[in-house]
Parts: structure tokens; sequence; C-alpha cells
């Protein structure tokens, strides 16, 4: 390709003179170069922080659980692909720290040795001894245990009083989840030991873990859940499903998806304004192209210097993006991994080629495939036809709205003129709709997620859960216990709970999940149905949420095998379904769960309300000292934290709606601006005439922000489908979210955009105050 120096001092004084729109197609390549080198290299660096620990621990790809776990284990071994296969023990029991008693696990270890898979790594301490511990990280740093500190355990004989050998991090609590269907917990409601086996506890139950030695194709994957369930397990977990890694596994895919969906919408509107500023060059120079084309330029020499103008502008963003995202990149995979108490150790925090390589191929691709068009137009200009400029291609006509309202005929001329203008340019008009839609599609994307964020933690955790707080017990109680609970004070009510693990089965489909069993007149759980079920627990069947209504492919009518682990199935009908956010239960009463037993099931949790201004650590405190009770959980802490990990979510889409706004204004900055270049010899001629500039100012202000109007629409449906394809990244079975957009958004949205319409003309009107008039009357029209 021929470098002409000629071109290259007009490409220096074509930015020269588009300074500022040149600047803000630079600035939105930044941000999208930007967005992607932060998303992606955070993607990168988290994947490969929870490989390196997966590795490091030899961590599982399946958990089973029940069944003849020796039976399990050695047909395993006889499988292809399997590296190792190990036996271990686990029980849910009480635990106590100082006056705190809360829910816990204990995981049993061999005696001698670190076990081949799951194998914990121990931040501090050693490895535990007989009557030693170690406590899992996320508990030791709530309640400040260390090596040498004490803590209880309730067992087979009461409380036993255990010693701290050391504190742990385990790769199936990065995200210390009880389960899929809780999946939040709270440090002073749950946590997680490691003992030497066997188990000081009652209700051990045995699990085989199997871990591959590679990555195992679902065949493999199949193969061991059907060995298992022929020899009675009751739960086959693979690595996908298991609680932790499923959650966060979840939140690193969206991470990966981001990486590419926000910078290619970006890079898009970058493309955009590539192509608006070099059409709007190359319609304006098509007589000095003409002159250079009969002069004996090569056509290629021309494409390739108005190609340059969108390469300059993706090159010099995309260095700029690289190094603002590299940035972000480090400090984003720090934040996480601190949040999610990742051990240091483990972390991965580095820069990788092809994340700097994809932001440069990223940013020159969107300038250059801005400038393809105008730069293929500038190619094939035929000579003479440049050099004779531009001809009306017809007559005038009146606009589309006067057509449809001949009332407006009867306008000033002046609006008629604005009426006419808008028709009369299509590419004009049509650049500023889509500049308008697309801005409209950048802020609705990230302002209806946080609408609906904010919408289901509402749903989930101040309609659904109601009860303030729950207990616990050592054993099965009666009502007089329950009734005793309110007499602790700041308790003004108190109800019985019963939640069972089952699993649920329809036409081969399982699914496992915990039922929830509550009085009938319940009024510390709302229950939100969806049309055409009942309001209350049925004595007519089940009720299920819409996750599992989804995965079993059931409904209101059909029947479903409810397994509870060492009880015969029983068959109910579903009588209902649930529409819950967050979550994926089963609900009866407790008295049809009585019927179906065939006997009073024994109680063993119940909800308590507190009255307002109730001190809950008081509360927590008292009842955790009486006998009999062997957990407190403080479901408003709950709401705390769920509103503590939701502002993470709201910070990240709130800042992807700030750099929608800036976005926003670069696009419509470029357009108008554009406009009124377009627009200068007639402006001129109109400033001759005498026409007042102010008069000027609110026509091209009309003008301008009635084209904007005609964005609205079809930027608000465009909105409205982002945030729909944006939400459907975290739909699955324990989060059934429903696109909630509010009217009062969309309002505020489109006038925001009009507000940066209006701000974007500011600095063009005042340009058309310093028009040198003499010039322009002198100048051939284009």
């Amino acid at each position: 390709m021929n470098r002409h120096p000629t071109l290259r001092c007009k490409l220096l004084r074509d930015i020269r003179t588009q300074w500022s729109q040149f600047a803000a197609q630079v600035t939105i390549i930044v941000l999208g170069v930007a967005l992607f080198t932060a998303s992606y290299g955070a993607y990168r660096n988290l994947t490969a922080s929870y490989d390196g620990t997966f590795e490091a621990e030899r961590f599982a790809h399946v958990w089973i659980t029940g069944g003849d776990s020796a039976a399990i284990a050695a047909g395993a071994r006889t499988l292809p692909g399997i590296a190792d296969v190990v036996v271990r023990g686990q029980a849910e029991l009480p635990l106590r720290v100082g006056a705190d008693k809360l829910r816990g696990r204990i995981i049993g270890l061999p005696a001698d040795r670190p076990p081949t898979v799951n194998a914990p790594t121990i931040l501090s301490g050693h490895y535990p001894t007989v009557n030693e511990v170690l406590v899992e990280h996320h508990m030791a740093g709530h309640f400040g245990l260390s090596t040498g500190a004490t803590l209880s355990m309730l067992g087979p004989d009461g409380w036993r009083e255990v010693s701290v050998a050391g504190v742990a991090s385990s790769a199936e609590y990065l995200w210390p989840a009880r389960s899929r269907q809780e999946m939040f917990p709270v440090p002073d409601n749950f946590g997680v030991i490691f003992a030497t086996e066997p188990l000081p506890a009652s209700g051990v139950t045995e699990q085989v873990l199997i871990r591959f030695a590679g990555t195992p194709s679902p065949a493999a994957l199949d193969r061991v859940s059907s060995m298992a369930n022929t020899l009675g397990a009751t739960e086959v977990l693979s690595r996908a499903e298991q609680p932790s890694n499923w959650l966060l596994r979840m939140d690193i895919d969206a991470f990966g998806e981001l990486a590419y969906l926000f910078p290619l919408l970006f890079l898009s509107v970058a493309g955009l304004v590539a192509y608006v500023l070099l059409n709007r060059r190359v319609q304006a120079e098509r007589p000095v192209i003409g002159v250079l084309l009969a002069g004996g330029m090569d056509r290629r020499t021309i494409l390739w210097h108005y190609l340059q103008f969108g390469i300059v502008a993706g090159s010099t963003g995309s260095l700029g993006g690289i190094m603002l995202g590299l940035a972000g990149s480090g400090a984003l995979s720090r934040v996480y991994l601190r949040a999610i108490g990742l051990p240091e150790s483990a972390a991965v925090v580095e820069v990788l080629p092809i994340t700097i390589l994809g932001g440069l191929v990223f940013g020159i691709a969107a300038g250059a495939l801005g400038a393809l068009a105008p730069a293929v137009l500038a190619f094939r200009t035929p000579p003479a036809t440049a050099m004779r400029g531009s001809a009306p291609l017809g007559p005038g006509r009146i606009s589309l709205p006067e057509r449809i309202f001949p009332a407006l005929r009867r306008l000033p001329a002046r609006w008629l003129l604005v009426l006419r203008n808008i028709g009369r340019s299509p590419r004009r008009t049509w650049s500023t709709v889509l500049g308008t839609a697309l801005s409209l599609l950048v802020v609705l994307t990230s302002w209806t997620m946080l609408d609906t964020m904010a919408a289901a933690l509402d749903v989930s955790f101040r309609q659904v859960q109601t009860a303030d707080a729950r207990v616990d017990f050592t054993g099965p109680v009666d009502q007089r216990k329950l009734t005793e609970l309110t007499s602790a004070d700041g308790v003004v009510a108190a109800e019985p709970m019963v939640q069972l693990p089952i699993i649920l089965t329809a036409d081969g489909d399982t699914y496992a999940t915990a039922l929830i069993a509550l009085p009938r007149d319940t009024t510390m759980h709302g229950l939100r149905p969806v049309p055409g079920s009942p309001a209350t627990l049925s004595d007519d069947g089940i009720l299920i949420g819409k996750g599992v209504r989804h995965l079993l492919r059931v409904g209101p009518g059909d029947t479903v095998a409810v397994k509870v682990p060492g009880v015969p199935d029983v068959r109910v009908p579903i009588a209902g379904v649930l529409d819950e956010p967050i979550g994926a239960f089963a609900y009866l009463s407790i008295e049809q769960l009585d019927a179906l037993a065939g006997a009073p099931v024994p109680v063993n949790s119940a909800l308590l309300r507190l009255a307002p201004g109730a001190d809950p650590e008081q509360i927590r405190r008292e009842l955790s000292g009486r006998a009999g009770i062997a957990a407190y959980e403080d479901l408003d802490a709950l709401n705390r934290l769920i509103d503590r990990y939701a502002k993470f979510f709201f910070v990240f889409i709130g800042v992807m709606l700030a750099l929608g706004g800036v976005l926003a204004f670069a696009i419509i900055f470029t357009t108008m601006s554009i406009n009124i270049v377009e627009r200068r010899r007639e402006v001129g001629v109109l400033r001759a005439g005498g026409m007042p500039p102010g008069m000027l100012a609110r026509l091209i202000t009309g003008e301008n922000l009635l084209m904007t109007l005609l964005g609205i629409a079809p930027g608000l449906a465009l909105g409205v489908l982002g945030g729909h394809s944006f939400l459907s990244t975290y739909s699955n079975d324990q989060f059934q979210l429903e696109l909630v957009v509010r009217p009062s958004t969309l309002g505020l949205a489109a006038l925001v955009i009009l507000a940066v319409a209006t701000v974007s003309l500011l600095p063009g009107l005042r340009a058309v105050h310093g028009l040198d008039l003499a010039a322009i009357i002198r100048e051939r029209s284009d």
C-alpha cells in the first residue's frame, strides 16, 4: 500500500479539525477495551485461582452419599479413568463457641495422614489428633478461633469440648454454603470443622469421594452415577453440582460472558461513531477525492487513507483501555478473592498476553470496521461524478407528519423547516436514531438489572421469609417447649417447623431439595402462589417452587414421589406452584406431613417473631444458654448478609450504568455535532438572511431533539430485551428471576437521554454564534 506524505498530513489535519468527535470515539474504545481487559482478565485470574486450589487439594469430581459405601467404593475403583477413591464420614451437629450456638458440620479425616481426595489446606496450626479439630477459616475468622482455642460439639453423650488444632481452608467451602438450598451462610449460623475418624458424633453418614485422573466425560460421570444408584446411593453430586463450586462457577461464568457482552456493545458503538464521522468527511470531500483520482492517485491509497482514521482511533483507544483495564483486572480479582476468603497462597493475579492481544484486536477492529464502509465509498467514487458535486435527488416534499396531520402545514415556516429537515437527510436521521437507541440499550440493560435484583431480594427476604429468627433443638419438642420460647424477653411468637432433606422424582427425573413443613395457618413464612395455585398450605398435596416445576416438568395435579432418607417413598400430588425468585423448596403443612408419615413427625426447629426494637444479640445469648437449644439462627443477620453481598453486584451494575451514561453522551454528542457541521452552510445562509442566533439555536435544538425522540421507543424496547438477555445468564433452579421493568425506570431513562442530548448540543450551538459568515457564503455547497 503506497504511503502518501500529503495524505498523512491531511489525516492529522482531519483529526485536529474534528478533535472533539475523534476524542469521543477514542473514549468509547477506551471504555470498551478497558471493560474487556478488566472483566476477561478477572475471569482468567479467578478460574486459575480455583483450578490451582482444586489441583492442590485434589478436589473430588463426584460425591456419593448413602447406600453401600464399601461396595460403591470398590465398584468405582474398577472403572476406567479413576485416580483416587476415598470413603469418609460426615455429620450435621450443633456447635458451641463461647455462648453462641450454631448449626455445624463435621467432616472426617484419616487419622494418620491427609486424605488423598479433598485434603484441606492448613493455614495455621497442625494436623488434628484425638480430641482436636481443624476449623474452616470462615468460621475461625468470625469467632476469632486459633490454635489452642476450644469449642464444643454436641455428641451422643452431650456437649463435648475439643481443642482447635489449626485453621484450614477447603475447596469444598470456598463459599461456605450448607447446601444448594441454603446458599447464603451467616458465620453466626453455620460452621464447618474437620476431625480424625471415627467421628465423635451421632448420625454419621458415609460419603464416597471420587477423583478422576483427568477431566471426566459426561459418559464417565453417568457410569459412576448409574453404579452408585444401583447400590442404593441417595445422592450423587458432580463437581459442577457441588454447592460451593456451583455458586462460584456461576458467578465467574457471568464474568466470562460480561467480558464479551458489554465490551462488544461499546465497541459496536465506537464503530458507529467512526462511520458517522468518516461518512460525513467522505461526503464533504467528494470533489477532492475526484481530483485526486483524476490526477492518477491509486484507489487503494485513497482507501487506506480513510481507513487509517478508524485505525488510529482504535489503536489509541486500545492502548489507553488496556492500561486502564489491566489495573482494573488486578483490583477486581483481589477484591473478589478477598471477599470469598481464598488463601493468598492460592490467589492467581497475572497479566496474560491473550488479554492484551484481545484488547488490541477488539479496539482496532472497532475503529477499522466503522471506517470501512466510508473508505470503500471513497474507493468506489467515480472522478467525474465527484467533481461535479452533489445535486438534489428530486423535488422537495412535505414531511410524513404533515401528511398524517394536515393541520401541521399551518405551522410557521421555521418550524416546518424542522419537520422537513428530518426526512431530507435519512442518513443523518437514522444515525441519530440508532445512536439514541444504543444509548438506551446500554443504560437500560444495567438499570433493569438493578430493579430486578432489588425486587428479588425484597420478595425473598421480606415477603417470603417473614420470621426474625430460627432455633434448632437437640431433640423432639412439644407445644409446651415451643411456648417456653416466648418467655424470653423480646420473643412474641413461636411456630413449629420441620425441615427434611428429600428427593423428588417424576417420570425418571429427580431433584434433591429440602421439604419445609409449617402450620397450616403459618404467619412466619409468606406464600406467593402463581395464578391457579392455593395461597395457603393445602391438605390436597405439596407446594413446589418454580425451579422444581421447570426441572421436573410437572405442575398442579401431577404426582411426585417424595423420598426421605431411611423412609419408604411416598407419592404426593402437587397442589400448587410458588413464585419464589430465590430457592427451590417443597412445602407441606405439618398436619399433612403427620398424615403421610402415619404418626406425628418430631418437631426439630421453630421460627420466632421478635418484638419491634428487640435486641437480637441478647435474645441469641439467652436462648443459646438454655438446655435443649442446639442452635440459634438470626434471620435478620442473613438479610443483612444478603444485602452486603448484593452491594457488590449493585456497585458493578452501577459502574455499568455510569459507563452507559458516558457512552450515551459520546454517541449523542458525536451525532449532534456532526448534524450541526453538516448544516454549516445552511446555518450561515440563515444567519446572513437575518435570522437571530437565538431562534436558530432553538430550531437546531428542536430538530435534533425530535430525532432523539424518534430513537426513544426502539431504544426502550432494545433496553428491555438487553436486560432479558443479561438476566438469562443467572437463570437456574435456584434463581428464577423475572425481569422487573418499572415504568418510572423507562421514563427516567428517556429523560436522561433527552437531557444528555440537550447538553451535547451546547458545544455546537456555541460554534453557531462564532461562524465566519463571509467565508461560508463563499464556500461551494456540499
